[in-house]
């Protein structure tokens, strides 16, 4: 299996208005603010290489969807999602893809971050391998794969004010999240199928 690391750290951050009633400062729907991250993806031996890359957000403010009030981000790479947010948190309703003529409803609400940030916290939600390869079999991507497609990723609070250091400046009370999901794959040293975790670690800092 070819295995890489992804590595975002945030650069600009920009303040607009409009915004919430209940906004969460960890997780701001505020219309106008938008962040740009450097991606870096590391390849391991042989390829031996960084891909590199941006990524912008930008709230682009309130809509409705089903019948309902929802805050709307989009990347410029054209993907879009549908964010509410309450007492217990922000949650992601729905998404659209540049290929979707209209928003795909999630089946359930995706919770981003909990409104209460301490240990007892815990989340699941679907994900995929987004970045993982592999070396000899087709598709190389992971994401392609129909087993892969759903799988659910267990969250927590993993540590709470975190000081952060990043491009746009330093931050304080940041908050840790990690996800765990367990995938099944072929170990070539072991000749079987075993359990290897996938890791995702997430930094939020309130916004000012």
């Amino acid at each position: 299996m070819r295995t890489f690391f992804v590595h975002c750290s945030l650069a600009v951050l920009l303040v607009g208005c409009s915004k919430p009633e209940r906004e969460n400062p960890f997780f701001p729907l505020e219309e106008g603010r938008s962040w740009t991250y450097k991606v870096e993806i590391v390849y391991d031996d042989p390829d031996g290489r960084v891909d590199s890359s941006t990524l912008t957000l930008t709230n682009k403010g309130a809509g409705t969807i089903n019948g309902a009030e929802a805050w709307r981000r989009r990347s410029d790479t054209g993907n879009e999602y549908w964010l509410r947010t309450d007492e217990n948190g922000v949650y992601r309703i729905a998404s659209r893809t540049p290929v979707d003529k209209s928003a795909i409803l999630d089946r359930a609400p995706r919770t981003v971050i909990p409104a209460k940030l301490t240990p007892e916290a815990k989340w699941s939600v679907t994900t995929m391998p987004y970045f993982l390869r592999r070396r000899n079999e087709w598709p190389p991507e992971f994401k392609y794969v129909d087993k892969f497609r759903n799988l659910a990723m267990d969250y927590s609070v993993e540590a709470t004010d975190q000081k952060v250091s990043v491009p746009a400046g330093e931050f304080s009370g940041c908050v840790r999240l990690k996800g765990v999901s367990q995938l099944m794959l072929w170990d070539e040293s072991e000749m079987r199928y075993k359990e290897v975790p996938m890791t995702s670690l997430e930094w939020y800092c309130p916004s000012n």
